[in-house]
């Protein structure tokens, strides 16, 4: 038994360190981005924009993290689940935020009102929520501390009157900020050089 524990903690370990480089940090603060410039300008396109980095994730991952630390694929039933769960809950999320959003008509005047002064405010509690589930799903903690990150911009840069797109904006620039800050920290302390020697 006491093996058996001793196995998930190198796994979780494992899987931590493999995402301590920061692209993933990177691609979420594009994405939030990529939002808010979409709120400022009234353009799709930066939403696309800001998604599109994803697809060089994987590659990125092949190129920087790989060499440094290796390979080791996760195949943990419950780590599928996870993502699974995690996933439907975005979905679900995003089409409530829609619906409310979106289809003023089928809700009370009053609450049509709230949403339309305060929406940024709900945005930030389903975006909270999808950190704080990541968090919990994958045990990297500072999923944790971008929940509560959003949850205090979107909520302070709405009481303060600041225009919704520049929250959106510096919220993602923050998160921009530590990934590339992890990102920097990684590549010095895993030098290639030492990886082929060790």
């Amino acid at each position: 038994m006491s093996q058996e524990q001793d196995f998930k903690k190198l796994q979780q370990r494992t899987y931590q360190s493999y995402h301590q480089d920061g692209l993933i940090d990177i691609i979420i603060g594009l994405a939030i981005i990529g939002y808010g410039l979409m709120l400022a300008f009234d353009s799709s396109v930066f939403i696309f924009m800001g998604w599109m980095p994803i697809i060089f994730y994987m590659p990125l991952k092949n190129r920087l993290t790989v060499p440094r630390i290796g390979y080791v694929k996760f195949t943990s039933s419950n780590t599928k689940i996870g993502i699974a769960a995690a996933i439907v809950l975005l979905v679900i999320l995003l089409g409530i935020f829609i619906f409310l959003v979106a289809g003023p008509n089928n809700i009370s005047p009053q609450l049509s009102t709230w949403l339309s002064q305060y929406y940024l405010l709900l945005l930030g509690g389903i975006s909270a929520l999808c950190f704080a589930g990541a968090a919990l799903l994958t045990r990297i903690t500072r999923f944790y501390i971008y929940a509560l990150l959003i949850l205090f911009t979107f909520s302070a840069g709405t009481w303060l009157g600041i225009q919704p797109p520049i929250i959106v904006i510096a919220t993602g620039a923050l998160i921009e900020v530590v990934g590339v800050w992890l990102l920097v920290r990684f590549l010095r302390n895993y030098p290639i050089e030492a990886a082929h020697e060790s």
